[in-house]
This record gives structure tokens, sequence and C-alpha cells, in this order.
């Protein structure tokens, strides 16, 4: 049986060409192969393509037609393969090019308790656990209600740091400390001896204003009358500190007892409140200020007369802050059995509760106190993230039990989520790995 000729078609493509009118045969152009076969007939070499006439103008025995070629089925498959493979290829590029993962980790961590009283001291080469005092200062003026006049003789105030109990200066003023002190023997810091010494106010002799002084403008110190004729008169001195003020004789503007007193009140309030915001403010991030471990003083300094009434107050607020990294350590030492000195931090609840207490009025000014903590606390571990991506870069997912197990010691469970879905290993671009951690970003 002979060849079939004529095969189905499935899309033409038309190109022009100029043959020989003696090859063209009702409306087909014959166009005859080579025979190479000699037992082949000559009619099964001939592609048989039909033509359409053409308005081209004939030209010795020629004639110019529009040829139709043949796109056979075996070819349009072989079309739709190439097309399958370049989109597979590109999608495969595309998600390696856009592969993230997310890791979900869950760090080691315990529960604990606390109802426990430790010492505590301020100097950093004692034995146990240690704290710094944070002091702000800050003062606030008001214009209370005034109703009249009267005549007053008021002294100046002042603060000086004092080595003595009587000051006096070049000029012959003299002022006195309303209070006895304690002042401080020399102390050694670092290899230097430092006299002691200590902060006081102190209050002028006689009233006037003679005896308010800047504090910029103050040369020299305070010399201890009391110790004229002796060798201590040369080695004890006095240095001013803060402004001396207040000091008037004459009429000033009369304020009623009780608006003295609801002013500076309201001037107190104001100011402890904002000492408060500001001490948690600025406490530094590696610290930890417990809620109620501060002690704030205020001080009624002079008032100003000349002109309109002025009352100021000055308050300071001293805070017990302790070091997040060494308070972990030393409570996990302390309530954890076989802690191993892991690096651990902890997640403090509202009802964790740290009270101090002192030998005397001003704990603040001393080196060791006792500090009871209670409530219950959750002990977290820390783990090393970077590690973790450097470990399974371009590894399959499996790998994430192998993690676990080697960092047993800070993390209990890894959650991996890998996008696109059917990808089941992680990127190479540690950038493209997300860590969250499940429960200090809960926290957060």
């Amino acid at each position: 049986m002979s060849k079939k000729i004529i095969q189905d078609i499935y899309m033409v493509k038309k190109s022009i060409r100029m043959i020989k009118k003696s090859d063209i045969k009702d409306g087909f152009f014959l166009n005859k192969k080579k025979n190479i076969n000699k037992d082949v007939n000559d009619n099964d070499l001939i592609d048989k393509f039909p033509i359409e006439d053409s308005d081209t103008e004939n030209t010795d025995g020629y004639e110019y037609i529009e040829e139709k070629k043949h796109v056979t089925k075996d070819s349009l498959i072989v079309l739709w393969i190439i097309c399958i493979i370049s989109i597979a290829t590109l999608l495969f590029f595309l998600s390696s090019m856009f592969a993230t993962t997310t890791l979900t980790i869950t760090p080691k961590n315990e529960n604990i308790s606390l109802n426990d009283t430790y010492s505590i001291f301020s100097d950093k080469d004692a034995d146990g656990l240690h704290y710094q005092v944070m002091t702000i200062k800050k003062d606030l003026s008001a214009n209370p209600k005034t109703d009249g006049e009267e005549y007053v003789e008021r002294k100046a105030v002042a603060k000086a740091v004092i080595y003595n109990t009587r000051l006096e200066t070049k000029d012959g003023l003299t002022y006195r400390i309303r209070e006895s002190v304690d002042v401080p023997g020399i102390k050694t810091i670092s290899g230097v001896k430092t006299p002691g010494s200590v902060e006081v106010e102190i209050i002028a002799d006689m009233p006037g204003d003679k005896y308010n002084m800047k504090l910029s403008d103050f040369k020299g110190d305070f010399t201890i009358p009391g110790f004229k004729g002796s060798t201590k008169y040369t080695k004890f001195y006095a240095r001013l500190s803060a402004d001396a003020s207040g000091g008037f004789i004459g009429n000033v503007k009369k304020v009623s007892d009780e608006n003295l007193t609801i002013a500076r009140e309201e001037l107190k309030n104001t100011l402890k409140t904002d000492l408060i915001k500001e001490v948690f403010s600025k406490t530094p991030e590696q610290y930890i200020l417990f809620k109620d471990n501060y002690y704030i003083q205020c001080n009624d300094l002079a008032d100003s007369i000349s002109g309109e009434y002025q009352i100021t107050e000055e308050c300071s607020i001293n805070a017990v802050i302790f070091n997040k990294e060494e308070l972990a350590s030393f409570i996990a030492k302390n309530k954890i059995e076989n802690f191993d000195d892991s690096k651990v931090e902890i997640i403090w609840n509202d009802n964790n509760f740290v009270s101090l207490q002192g030998t005397t009025e001003k704990p603040w000014n001393e080196t060791s106190l006792k500090a009871k903590f209670t409530g219950s606390i959750l002990m977290v571990w820390f783990f090393d993230a970077n590690e973790i991506i450097s470990s399974i870069l371009g590894l399959d997912k499996s790998v994430i039990s192998s993690i676990i197990e080697n960092n047993k010691n800070s993390l209990t469970e890894i959650k991996a989520s890998i996008r696109p879905v059917w990808r089941n290993v992680f990127p190479e671009n540690g950038d493209k790995i997300k860590i969250i951690d499940s429960i200090r970003d809960s926290v957060n």
C-alpha cells in the first residue's frame, strides 16, 4: 500500500514562492522529492501543496503562489513538552529564589516559686548578689495665693559639703547646720586616699540678703571656726554645693499657713509622680527596677519674696536596681538543682515583689540590705539563633531532629515552616530564615 500523501493539518503557515506553471495540477503544487530508492514509485515522492490564485503577474512560465506548510500533531506534542519543561524549570527557579522558612523555637524553661530572702551588696567586690542605687533630683516652683503683706527677717539657706558643724567664709559670714551629722573618715578608693564628706543643709547665722550667694560666684572654701588655733584649721574645709538664698529683711507679700501647706503638697505630689515615671523610663535596659524599690525625699527650699511670692520644692528619688543577667543567674543557682551555669533570663510576673530592708532611715546610703523575693517566675534559657540557622542551610527538613538533640540543654522544640509548601529543603541564604521565640515573643 502506498503512503498517504495528505495528512491532518493542525495549523498553517503561509509563505510566498515562485513555481513553474507546469508543476500546478488541479489547484495543487506537485513538489517532487529526489528519488534515492529505485524501488519506490515517483508518485510516492510527491508532496502536494494546495495553492491559491495569485494576482501576481506571470513571468516566463512561472507564477508566484502562497505555499501552505503543515504542522502535524507530532510536532504539536513536542511543542507542548518543551513548554511544560520550560514552565517547570521556571517554577523551580522561582521557588528556589523566593523560598523562605520560619523556625518556631521553644527554649528550655522552668516555673519557679519565690519566697526567699538574700543579703545584697552595693560593693561589687562583695560575694553575693549586687545592687546599684540610681538617683534623680528635681525641683519645682509655684506662686501660692497671697493675702496682704508682712514684715519678715529671713535667713539665707544653702547646701554645702562639710567636715564639721560650723562654717565661715573669708568675709566672716557664718553659717550653721540644722542638725548634727557624722562625717566619715578618710577612705581609700582605687589606691587613692579620699577624705570623707557629707552634704547637709546650712543656714545663715543672721537674716538678710547679704548671706545670699550664687554657687557660680562663690570663690574658695569655708573654714571651720572651731578649729582656729589648731592644726585641724588648715586641714578641714567645706564647699558650697547649692545657692544660698532666701535671706531678706523687709515687707513681703503674706501667704497664709493653709495656702502655703496646700501649695507645697501640690508641688511635692507633682514632683513625686514625675520622679517615679522618670526613674523607670531611665533605668538602663540591662537593669530591672521592681515596684516600690525606691525612696523619695523632699525639701522645702527658701521662698523667693522679691516681687511675686514664690515657693520651691526639691525632691530626689533613690532607686535600687539589679543587673538582669546577674540576678537571673543568682536565683537559678539558688533555686534549680544541678544548674549548669547556662545563660538564662527571668520572665517576671505582675505578682512578683521585692521588699528591701536596711538598718537606717536612709537605706540607699548603706552598703548592704536584705531583699525578700516573692511570687512566681519563669526561668528561660538562651539559645544561639545564628548557630541554628547556619547548621540547617541547604539541608533537608529532617535535620531538625538532630538540631534539637544537639541543643537539648537550651531548647525543647523546633517547628519548621518552609515556603513554598512542596519544598523540604531549607534555603541556602540565612536571610530567608526567620526565628520566632515561642516564649519571649509572646511576652513582648
